[in-house]
């Protein structure tokens, strides 16, 4: 009988703890990021994106499928908290205009969406390699 006892506790205890997980991941699961996928190839940017909002966490994943050097340069980072994840190495500020991708490298930017309009990329090292986004305002959602 005892037993039966200790096990119940330990199911209460189990049910409790992760009724409070559960409720104070709630808003962690919630805040989704905005994802833009960018794929270089063939010297050419090929971007991926649903409607992007202003004031949401957003994140640039960029691939680098040609066997070239390329750059992944924006203005629509540049003087914002950015954060870059490249080569296990991840690198903050508010300086960040791009990144270089070696051949068959990625990196992950991440910042917040505050300016609207439509925002140019380019690739410093070949200037006619160039791209966009179009960012909405959430009212005109």
């Amino acid at each position: 009988m005892s037993s039966q006892k200790i096990q119940w506790g330990w199911i209460l205890v189990l049910a409790v703890t992760l009724g409070f997980w559960w409720d104070t991941a709630g808003p962690v699961f919630s805040q989704s990021e905005q994802i833009v996928e960018v794929t270089v190839k063939d010297f050419k940017f090929v971007a991926k994106q649903g409607v992007l909002r202003l004031g949401f966490p957003t994140v640039i994943k960029v691939k680098n499928e040609d066997a070239q050097r390329h750059d992944f340069g924006s203005t629509m980072f540049e003087g914002l908290p950015t954060q870059i994840e490249k080569d296990g190495v991840i690198v903050y500020g508010r300086g960040l205009g791009g990144v270089f991708l070696d051949p068959k490298r990625d990196a992950v930017i991440r910042f917040n969406m505050t300016r609207p309009g439509k925002h140019e990329f380019r690739c410093s090292i070949h200037p006619n390699m160039t791209g966009e986004l179009l960012l909405l305002s959430a009212e005109a959602v």
